[in-house]
Formats: structure tokens, C-alpha cells, sequence
């Protein structure tokens, strides 16, 4: 059983956004599965960059989509992201340096950060992002 499981109160309402954050969570749901498993830190490091590679992509399609019906916010989602990424660089490098305390700390910090982010920073532009692009995106 995966340890986040995704729910509808996830769904921003957009098919392609609900499957990145989906993703997010099976990537974050196997960096678990490995550090538990305490599998070899290349493995871990390997699931790490998956996440990491898969986060930047999906940060960079949310933030154009959400050019795209001007949302109102824009700036401060975007900053949000950047220090997360300012973060996840530092437990890197902690993970480097010592693989058994940084994976673990590593875990809790992204789960935590993932579905605060999803259920409360991604769930504010839900209503503007459904009233401009609607039902014709969920396809």
C-alpha cells in the first residue's frame, strides 16, 4: 500500500495537472519504498532525481498554464516553487554527505511539502482555472 494515496480532494479539476500531481506522488511514494528498503544511495539517488526531474517539469507546466488565465498569483506560486527547490538542493547535498540521516529527512520533508502544496496552494487557482479553461480541458 502506497503511503500517500491520492484522493478527489486533490483534483484541481484538469486531467493533465491531476496526472503530474498524481506522478508527484507515486515518485515521492517510491523514494519511501527505497530509503525504507534502505536500498543503495545510488538507488535512492536515482529516484531522487526522477522526482526532482518530473517536479521542475510539472512546476514549469502549472506556471504556463496558469499564465495562460492570468492568474492572479502567479508570482507567488512561482516564488513558492523556487524555494523548493532552493530546499530540496540543500537536503540533496545533506543527503550526500550522510545518505541514512538525509534520505529520511529527505522523505518527510517532500510528502509534507507535497500535499500542503497540492490541497492548499494548487487548490486556490481551482475555481479560476475551471471558469477559464472548463470542461474542455479535462480531456
Amino acid at each position: 500500500m502506497a503511503l500517500l494515496e491520492w484522493t478527489d480532494k486533490m483534483s484541481v479539476g484538469i486531467d493533465t495537472i491531476d496526472a503530474d500531481h498524481k506522478k508527484l506522488l507515486s515518485l515521492v511514494n517510491e523514494l519511501h519504498s527505497v530509503v525504507r528498503k534502505k536500498e543503495s544511495p545510488d538507488t535512492v539517488g536515482r529516484v531522487l532525481r526522477d522526482l526532482l526531474a518530473y517536479a521542475d517539469y510539472h512546476f514549469e507546466a502549472e506556471e504556463q498554464l496558469l499564465r495562460l488565465i492570468r492568474y492572479p498569483d502567479l508570482d507567488r506560486h512561482k516564488d513558492i516553487h523556487g524555494k523548493l527547490k532552493d530546499q530540496v538542493a540543500a537536503l540533496e547535498e545533506r543527503y550526500r554527505d550522510d545518505p541514512k540521516k538525509g534520505s529520511v529527512k529527505m522523505f518527510d520533508f517532500l510528502s509534507d511539502w507535497l500535499m500542503r502544496h497540492i490541497l492548499g496552494e494548487d487548490m486556490k487557482y481551482k475555481a479560476l482555472l475551471l471558469e477559464k479553461l472548463g470542461k474542455n480541458a479535462q480531456k
